[in-house]
């Protein structure tokens, strides 16, 4: 009896040990949920479009700025006489558009004048009454009437399009001194600022980073296994590793990642390991993950932060915050 009893209690353990390796080796292996997910979000890299040294840093290390508040301010002193000159530049470019104008009513006037005078002789001469001589003469003062009217049309258009390059240094004149000013783009957090005042800086030169507080998403790495059971709109759970938790809805799913078995080869042809290996684990595919809304901790969030992300099979669940 005792032997039997024994035999019993060994089949329901090993009966046990089966059911739970059998959930376990579910849960672990097919189960929507990854512990491999990071905290991200957008990194606004700030440079400016000018050169010079910075007279004014207008914010800290690891701050909260607002879009459209001043960071920092690049010396204008050479980008304001820049703007005198180019406004003295187009002062003069119009005064010479306005002799070219004079010139031109002139030249009208004159040729009016010759043209008169070569009609009035034209007469004369059918009348015998001037030589043709002098008739030929009339001609010629129109001719040269007319050419005269041609160049002075010419430097007129010259003179238009040397205003309008004037105006177009102006603007841009304007526009760099209103570049010296280096405004934030978004609100955000200024992260590891290593600009100084009296840095010198160099247009397009990285001066500053900042992280978009209004982007922070979760970037899940699930394996591919577990990709089937996934789909955009599911709900989940995330769990950071400091601790917080709260939910999120499934935004999109990477639609490729990198082969690192084909590396590009000699011509461009496709360069395989001929090297097989036994053991193949599944491939990760990232899933970005939209955070609620209403999450009260998200200006907490730091990016490059660890979680956990579960794939809620019950959408409708409540997730606690």
């Amino acid at each position: 009896m005792k032997v039997l009893f024994a035999r019993l209690v060994t089949l329901a353990v090993v009966g046990l040990a089966i059911v739970l390796g059998w959930f376990a080796w579910e849960y672990y292996t097919r189960a929507p949920w990854t512990r491999d997910a990071r905290v991200r979000a957008d990194v606004v890299t700030l440079s400016a479009d000018v050169s010079g040294r910075i007279v004014s840093l207008a914010v800290q290390d690891n701050q909260h700025v607002d879009k459209g508040q001043l960071l920092m301010e690049i010396d204008p002193a050479r980008y304001r006489l820049a703007v005198e000159h180019a406004r003295r530049s187009v002062e003069v470019a119009r005064a010479s558009l306005g002799q070219s104008q004079a010139a031109i009513v002139a030249s009208e006037a004159l040729l009016k004048q010759r043209q008169s005078e070569e009609r009035r002789r034209r007469k004369l001469k059918q009348g015998f009454a001037i030589s043709g001589e002098e008739w030929e003469k009339s001609s010629t003062d129109v001719a040269v009437a007319q050419a005269d009217l041609l160049r002075n049309q010419a430097n007129l258009g010259l003179a238009e399009a040397n205003v309008q390059l004037a105006v177009a240094a102006l603007t841009q004149a304007e526009l760099d001194l209103q570049r010296t000013r280096v405004e934030s783009p978004v609100s955000g957090y200024v992260t590891n600022l290593l600009t100084r005042q009296g840095d010198y800086a160099t247009a397009g030169g990285a001066l500053m980073a900042l992280v978009d507080s209004d982007s922070f998403y979760i970037s899940g790495y699930f394996e591919e296994t577990k990709l089937p059971r996934i789909s955009e709109g599911d709900r989940v759970r995330v769990q950071l590793m400091s601790g917080g938790t709260f939910g999120g809805t499934v935004q999109s799913i990477a639609f490729a990642i990198a082969d690192r078995e084909n590396a590009p080869g000699s011509r461009l042809l496709a360069n395989i390991n001929p090297s097989y290996t036994w053991v193949k684990l599944a491939q990760r595919v990232p899933v970005r993950i939209e955070i609620d809304g209403d999450y009260a901790g998200k200006s907490r969030l730091r990016a490059g932060t660890t979680a956990t992300v579960t794939v809620l099979e019950d959408h409708s669940s409540e997730v606690r915050r």
